[in-house]
């Protein structure tokens, strides 16, 4: 071997560039070199520092999954010699190639000796928390608008004519057009627009289109779920929605694109949902859940977006059985919101969760109109248990009188929660600051929601009660990064990711978004406004939502073993039963919220 060669190498190499050429050239004693032919497993089952000087190398999970090809100046083995935990990954000659070895008495003296190399293996190990997710990207459960709708506007002005109208659907064949006025949205005009409101009326052709659209029509963001489009179509009866982008119109989606997306996909189920008459046809309907659940796993959807789609169901079936309610009922003595808190309102619900959720009324809960809602709360909380969403043990429902305030009566109750922030007032926060409405008046539920954000921005105290709340519970990593088990009443040991993980950075990332006045309730959207609006340093909330990735995926694959084995969907995870590869992240995942603990204690646990 050439020293000089191998020195020079090295010496263009990143981070290795950063030393001297004396000091390279001290490295390079260290090194042994191997070749490598095209098929040729490498034996990775080592201590030591692979460095790719030429060829292509393809890195396989225990899975088989591919996870990366290595090529030149890439490297392998810092993942062993940073933690003394080995994966049982598999490398793949696929091209021939020139390896270099460093050996590990080496390479542990010279992150030792110079900071920016350990900072470099420090930086790139961390990235691997970023893999897992990488890996489940492309699923067709997971299309968006953009995907199935073209950047495509075809519109018209209101001051033209219906025939104008007619004319230009059947020059371009299309079923709807937009209505513009100074390329502003006002309206859209359908087929059936001029079928029932023209000819059904006689009305000439030289009637306005202004007198004949759909006013402050619905729309949907370009880049959102197509499965969310369709639970606004099927919540409103509509088979045409207006398509923008960063609020300009840029196209329509119509029944027939969603028809000729995809077969399987759960947006029928959604669909489904809606025509249902009847309890009994909704319950039959969320016997699919558990079925779509299993084909999103072996789709590769990602937790995140799972939780997503789960949520638009519980959604889905919230307001059908609002609706089949008041016909029951008849109309509501005054306007009201559905409230729901916890992981619905979040978006990111399991496949265990229960109901939190509550009504805000715009009247006082008394007499008429206390009767009506508490016959409303009843039937929507029984129908949610008899598909599936079982009742909360905590009575966090509608159907507790309690729950079931005027806008002045759950303002009043955040206030003194605010105000005085008692381990019951805490214990309350972590459920029910978190909130969103379901169905009903959005008006109503944006003046609570309002008044609860200027209250927690200016509430230092509330705040720091908060923080020392969501510190009570660490990650279950112990002194020497080891895993520390517990039991569940079953005697079952195993790490529990809700309340040791996933909990734990939602609760973090909440004092947050209270203190800043943030809007959201999605974990992840949290820690992108925190970080745009640089509350949050950029790289702390990306680490944090890849945590929250990691910890998410895992509970979603051992929730779909659950299903599969026949077993109760629990949240306790044995780290044995995984790869070698995914308890790494797991722990870099405990370590990222173990950091972001002390983050939270520094800024706001300090003196008042």
């Amino acid at each position: 071997m050439e020293i000089a060669d191998v020195s020079k190498f090295l010496c263009d190499t990143t981070p290795f560039d950063q030393l001297s050429s004396a000091v390279v050239a001290g490295l390079s004693v260290h090194i042994k070199v191997c070749y490598y032919k095209a098929q040729d497993t490498v034996n990775i089952n080592t201590d030591r520092l692979l460095i790719v000087r030429t060829g292509i190398f393809t890195l396989y999970s225990d899975q088989q999954q591919l996870l990366t090809k290595l090529q030149s100046g890439d490297f392998y083995g810092y993942q062993q010699l940073l933690t003394g935990l080995t994966d049982n990954d598999a490398l793949l000659c696929e091209e021939d190639g020139l390896v270099y070895w460093l050996d590990a008495d080496a390479f542990h003296q010279c992150r030792y000796q110079y900071k920016n190399i350990d900072i470099f293996f420090q930086r790139l190990f961390s990235r691997r928390l970023h893999q897992y997710r990488e890996q489940q990207q492309g699923s067709r459960f997971t299309l968006k608008i953009s995907d199935v709708v073209q950047q495509r506007k075809i519109a018209i002005r209101p001051e033209q004519s219906v025939q104008d109208a007619a004319r230009l659907m059947s020059e371009q064949r299309v079923s709807s057009l937009l209505v513009e006025e100074h390329e502003k949205l006002v309206g859209i005009v359908t087929d059936r627009d001029l079928r029932s409101r023209v000819l059904a009326q006689a009305l000439p052709a030289s009637t306005q289109v202004s007198q004949i659209m759909t006013r402050q029509p619905h729309s949907i963001e370009r880049h959102a779920y197509l499965y969310e489009a369709v639970q606004q179509m099927s919540q409103h009866n509509i088979h045409h929605l207006p398509v923008v982008d960063q609020g300009i119109c840029c196209g329509m989606l119509t029944a027939t694109d969603v028809i000729r997306s995809q077969q399987d996909h759960p947006v029928y189920l959604i669909g489904e949902i809606h025509r249902q008459a009847s309890v009994d046809g909704l319950e039959r309907c969320s016997q699919q859940v558990a079925s779509l659940a299993v084909t999103l796993s072996k789709q590769q959807v990602p937790a995140y977006e799972a939780g997503h789609i789960i949520t638009t169901i519980t959604d889905a079936l919230t307001q059908r059985l609002i609706y089949l309610a008041q016909q029951q009922l008849g109309e509501p003595p005054c306007v009201f919101s559905w409230l729901a808190f916890g992981s619905q309102a979040r978006m990111d619900q399991s496949l265990n969760a229960d109901q939190d959720n509550a009504l805000l009324l715009e009247k006082e809960p008394i007499g008429a109109v206390g009767d009506y809602f508490a016959q409303l709360a009843e039937f929507v909380c029984q129908g949610l248990a008899r598909c599936g969403i079982t009742l909360c043990p905590g009575n966090i429902m509608a159907t507790n009188a309690e729950l079931r305030l005027s806008l002045k009566g759950w303002s009043g109750r955040f206030a003194r929660w605010i105000a005085t922030p008692t381990p019951d007032a805490l214990l309350k926060a972590s459920i029910f600051f978190d909130l969103r409405v379901i169905d009903g008046s959005r008006g109503l539920f944006n003046a609570l929601q309002e008044d609860i954000l200027q209250r927690t921005a200016q509430a230092p105290l509330f705040l720091y009660h908060l923080a020392q709340a969501a510190l009570q519970r660490t990650a279950p990593l112990g002194f020497f990064k080891n895993f520390i088990l517990e039991q569940d009443g079953k005697h079952k040991k195993g790490l529990d990711l809700k309340k040791r993980g996933i909990s734990l950075i939602t609760d973090l990332v909440r004092v947050y978004a209270l203190s800043a006045g943030i809007y959201e309730v999605n974990t992840r959207r949290r820690l992108q406004q925190l970080a745009a609006q640089g509350i949050m340093d950029s790289k702390d909330s990306q680490n944090l939502n890849d945590a929250f990735d990691v910890l998410a995926q895992l509970r979603w694959e051992k929730h779909q073993h659950d299903l599969q084995q026949g077993h109760d969907v629990t949240n306790l995870l044995d780290p044995s039963e995984i790869s070698g590869l995914a308890r790494h992240q797991m722990k870099d995942s405990f370590a990222v919220v173990n950091s972001a603990q002390a983050s939270v204690k520094h800024r706001f646990c300090r003196d008042l």
